[in-house]
């Protein structure tokens, strides 16, 4: 690939890495943020549009990573080599973390976190319901859950893909 080609794959490629990566700490910290500033009718609503808006730039970030990342893989030969010595099996265990995020992403996308604002909407018709609160605490517990999980594993990936620039 010529040089400057190269470096615009690269460059798209650590650009998404960041937007990911930094988007998902942002949410973390708009998330803690929120919690204790915003009343709670106003924070469902807050965190559906903020949710929906990552959805869609983070996916955009997730198929630029994919799509760059597969250039690069192929302008090394790298699919040759897969799971193979130091470089193939670091880039396959890359690559398994990486569909653990993106299936991750979907569970926290299309389930946790629409079923947390509906357990959330009813709460605010039913304020003094205990069990709806007891529900609402396990659906947020599982749902940070998730998060942490997709963070854990996004920073893993970043520090396999430092490795794989090493190799």
């Amino acid at each position: 690939m010529p040089i400057v080609a190269d470096l615009l794959v690269r460059s798209l490629h650590l650009i998404a890495a960041a937007v990911w990566a930094g988007g998902l700490v942002m949410l973390g910290v708009a998330a803690g943020v929120a919690r204790r500033t915003v009343a709670d009718r106003d924070r469902i609503v807050f965190f559906r549009a903020v949710g929906r808006r990552f959805a869609i730039l983070g996916g955009l970030a997730l198929l630029v990573l994919i799509a760059t990342g597969s250039e690069m893989a192929s302008d090394r030969h790298a699919w040759d080599i897969l799971g193979e010595g130091t470089y193939g099996g670091t880039l396959l265990a890359k690559l398994i973390l990486v569909g653990v995020v993106i299936v991750l992403t979907i569970v926290h996308s299309a389930i946790q976190g629409p079923a947390l604002s509906r357990l959330r909407e009813q709460a605010l018709e039913r304020p003094d319901d205990e069990a709806l609160k007891a529900a609402i605490r396990r659906r947020a517990v599982q749902s940070g859950i998730v998060s942490g999980l997709i963070l854990l594993s996004t920073l893993a990936i970043l520090v396999l893909a430092a490795r794989l620039v090493e190799g």
